[in-house]
């Protein structure tokens, strides 16, 4: 229960920050706006399989910045305080939780805008909004890792894209070949089986994160 404790008050630590600056969260979600507002007047009758692409393509672009800045933007002071007050793994399932629900949001906003401008072609919504959030959540995970790995690697601030989209790559090949399923209007059966492997690939990555952060934290 302490644990849990000094999490939810990292979290609360982390809402308090982003309400004070804004910036990447608010940009981010401007960004999303202009590329749905552009695709729909490049091409308003789009297919359902560009929509899915376009719409995957354009929350990971952005998205990653501002992610991956709850470990980018951190200053070496409040290295040290955090380290005084939170466990390794106490920091990284607060940053983790944090970057889930920024994730969730921007996911969120993203599919309001599309919806607005393009409207939302999936016909199967239970496994599509399954699929949309393993794959979110697997984002989140991988840009909140990479984000502390090129943190402490220094020049953080173009190191973390670079470092994180080869790693996404496998994820999101699966999330738009299976998402892309929910938008046929009979069903494939074998959605559920890529919906099983999203979950082991988020488990995956969860696991080797907890693992890798540990020795991270202490060089």
């Amino acid at each position: 229960m302490r644990q849990i404790a000094k999490i939810i008050n990292l979290i609360k630590v982390e809402f308090t920050l982003d309400l004070k600056k804004p910036t990447l969260l608010v940009s981010a979600i401007l960004q999303l706006g202009i590329t749905a507002l552009l695709s729909m007047l490049a091409q308003p009758n789009m297919l359902a399989s560009v929509w899915n692409s376009i719409f995957w393509i354009t929350l990971i672009l952005g998205s990653i910045q501002s992610v991956s800045k709850n470990f980018t933007l951190v200053a070496r002071g409040r290295w040290i305080f955090w380290n005084q007050i939170a466990s390794p793994s106490e920091m990284l399932w607060g940053k983790m939780i944090y970057g889930w629900v920024q994730m969730l949001i921007l996911t969120g906003v993203n599919l309001l805008f599309f919806g607005w401008f393009l409207g939302v072609p999936v016909v199967h919504i239970g496994p599509y909004f399954s699929i949309l959030l393993l794959v979110t959540c697997g984002i989140s995970s991988i840009f909140t890792f990479v984000g502390a790995v090129a943190t402490k690697a220094g020049s953080a601030s173009y190191m973390a894209p670079v470092l994180s989209l080869p790693i996404i790559f496998p994820l999101i090949l699966v999330g738009i070949k299976a998402s892309l399923k929910a938008f046929n209007p009979v069903l494939v059966s074998s959605v559920y089986r890529d919906i099983y492997l999203l979950g082991a690939l988020d488990l995956l990555v969860l696991v080797l994160t907890g693992v890798l952060f540990q020795s991270l934290w202490k060089d």
